[in-house]
């Protein structure tokens, strides 16, 4: 048994069972990080700039132009619904 002699805890037993827990975290998250690519390894990877890969990751995948490879169908419907427009009169 340790000693009673000393200053009395500032931590009651959730808190310590709580910076345990958050240190085994840590402790995993290190681990799965030497596993994990860079940004900089990533965007190598895919031929883009690292201030690609950031401004993807900020704005979540959401942009105002379609993908490449929905480019062309987008750009027949937008065709369409302009000349549908046009012969209208809108337009």
């Amino acid at each position: 048994m340790k000693s009673t002699i000393g200053r009395p805890r500032a931590l009651t037993d959730a808190q310590v069972d709580a910076i345990l827990a958050w240190h085994t975290k840590i402790l995993e998250w290190k681990a799965m990080r030497k596993t994990l690519k860079t940004q900089r390894q990533l965007a190598r990877e895919l031929g883009v700039s690292s201030a690609t890969i950031s401004h993807v990751v900020k704005c979540h995948g959401r942009f105002k132009q379609p993908s490449p490879e929905k480019r062309n169908g987008e750009l027949v419907r937008r065709r369409r619904r302009f000349a549908h427009l046009r012969d209208r009169g809108f337009v």
